[in-house]
């Protein structure tokens, strides 16, 4: 068999044995005992709302000003975005097809 021919089937043959672990993600926490009727999660819900509207001050739960927050993300994407951008614009400046005559 040809290696490109064995690297697919090694890749065909490893997901088949990763498939069946794979797990469901939920987004809500349900009780895994049991059946959870339509009467229940409507229950659950309206405690939620309700919660929501008592602590007005809580907000969603994302820090905007917190350094592990949403000015730490970016800051951390800037610099290592900008690292990659910078290493490719210094890059392409010395390449083999870089134009003669500039720079």
């Amino acid at each position: 068999m040809s290696e490109k021919k064995t690297i697919i089937v090694a890749g065909v043959m490893l997901s088949l044995l990763i498939l069946p672990s794979a797990s469901l993600a939920f987004a809500q926490y349900i009780p895994s005992q049991g059946q959870t009727g339509l009467d229940d999660l409507m229950k659950l819900s309206q405690e939620r709302v309700r919660m929501a509207k008592e602590n007005p001050h809580t907000g969603s739960g994302t820090p905007m000003f917190a350094l592990d927050g949403v000015l730490g993300a970016l800051l951390l994407s800037t610099g290592v975005f900008g690292g990659i951008a910078t290493a490719f614009f210094v890059k392409g400046r010395k390449g083999k097809y870089a134009a003669m005559g500039r720079g």
